[in-house]
């Protein structure tokens, strides 16, 4: 059951979602006929959706803190995450529309048009679905680095002849093959207990099911610590081109040479290949970085959902401030770290589930039980975050009660 587990149980609520979608109303029947159902904006339906997958999951985290105290071996783990992703590839309708706006980056750049600015092009099929999802607005500016867009590009290139089912399905393939890479990593670093938390983690599960690229991050993070052990320059610069994926791979990439230097090893030989990591990135991003100062960030708004601010900055600045006090109390350096990670969280004000592959590759090594489950519990309660996005955007009741919630999720570091 370990082994089985968590797939039995995405089946099962695959299946109770798929039912439910054949029962949605009339008025959905436009949102169904593309090419990847996504639940936008369907008020009870939505909320009824979401519930399927929170029961899921909350079901799946039986199996998986089971399988944390048994110990698999790492073939076994392996195995147990393989199974779950493949259940959760016939999961419908997904809760974000991000594998959209990564087809239409791959297939911007095929067609020879800049990702980092605004593109109609409304005679290509891909980039008019995912602007379709993306309404009232165009799919946003890419914010993801040169690596990422290249992948896209080669992905988009080998199956856009397919259609665009077969594009999106393969984003999500991919995402799903990286988090297994993940928990192969882990284990190599950590041992199988490592290799489980990561990769059968249900929370990641399903967003590796959704196709979010936050797993080939993590993944290229992962490796370059492992090289790191035996050549650090090579090893700490595959940590910080991470980032030519998702830009989140610099604060691991600054956590790696930092520790290095407050353990007072050698670290000469990770910070240059810090060094070098983060001067490739930057040469290769002036496209994005000129497309989020001239785009993105004028036209950027505030608006938190699901997270600590929605009760007020002050009282996320207290909780922030709070868990900074605790972080000298941690008698290990990983668990500090891990302090600071969870105090960084409450300065996202919209915390997306698949944003939880940002910290449960560091908390996997964590020592300290109360760091590691509040990892867990602060991870899970980002699924709140796609209830907004489901169903409505919350009132001020609502949304006070959800900001509640994601403060509870650290109820464990003072119990």
């Amino acid at each position: 059951m370990k082994t089985v587990g968590l797939a039995l149980i995405i089946a099962a609520g695959a299946i109770v979602s798929r039912v439910l979608l054949a029962y949605a109303p009339a008025r959905f029947a436009v949102d169904l006929a593309q090419p990847l159902p996504i639940v936008t904006s369907w008020g009870s339906d939505g909320t009824w959706l979401w519930l399927v997958l929170a029961a899921t999951l909350g079901a799946a985290f039986i199996v998986y803190l089971a399988q944390l105290r048994a110990r698999l071996s790492l073939a076994r783990i392996l195995f147990a995450s393989s199974l779950a992703l493949l259940a959760g590839l016939f999961w419908l309708p997904l809760f974000s529309s991000d594998v959209y706006a990564y087809a239409a980056y791959g297939e911007m750049a095929r067609l020879g048009l800049n990702p980092y600015v605004h593109q109609a092009a409304g005679g290509d099929a891909l980039i008019a679905a995912a602007n379709w999802q993306w309404r009232p607005v165009l799919v946003p500016i890419c914010v993801y680095g040169e690596t990422f867009v290249a992948l896209a590009r080669l992905l988009v290139s080998a199956l856009h002849g397919f259609g665009a089912v077969a594009v999106l399905t393969s984003f999500r393939i991919l995402s799903c093959a990286a988090l297994v890479l993940c928990g192969y990593l882990a284990g190599l670093l950590g041992g199988t207990r490592a290799a489980a938390f990561i990769a059968c983690n249900p929370v990641a599960l399903f967003a590796a099911i959704e196709g979010h690229n936050d797993t080939l991050m993590a993944a290229a993070v992962l490796l370059g610590i492992v090289v790191t052990r035996r050549a650090p320059a090579i090893g700490a610069a595959i940590v910080a081109l991470a980032a030519s994926i998702k830009l989140p791979a610099l604060a691991a990439s600054a956590a790696l040479a930092l520790d290095r230097i407050l353990e007072r090893r050698d670290a000469r030989a990770v910070l240059g290949g810090t060094l070098v990591g983060w001067a490739i990135v930057a040469a290769t991003s002036r496209a994005m970085i000129a497309g989020v100062r001239s785009d993105l960030a004028p036209r950027g708004h505030y608006a938190a959902y699901a997270s600590i601010q929605e009760l007020g900055i002050p009282v996320a600045a207290l909780a922030g401030l709070f868990l900074l006090t605790r972080v000298r109390a941690m008698t290990t350096p990983i668990d500090r770290w891990c302090m600071l990670a969870l105090a960084a969280w409450i300065t996202i004000p919209n915390p997306y589930p698949w944003y939880a592959l940002w910290m449960l590759p560091l908390a996997a090594f964590a020592r300290d039980r109360r760091v590691i489950v509040t990892t867990l519990t602060v991870t899970s309660a980002a699924l709140l975050r796609y209830l907004p996005d489901a169903a409505a955007v919350p009132t001020g009741a609502e949304s006070l009660a959800l900001g509640a919630l994601a403060l509870s999720a650290y109820a464990p570091l003072v119990l």
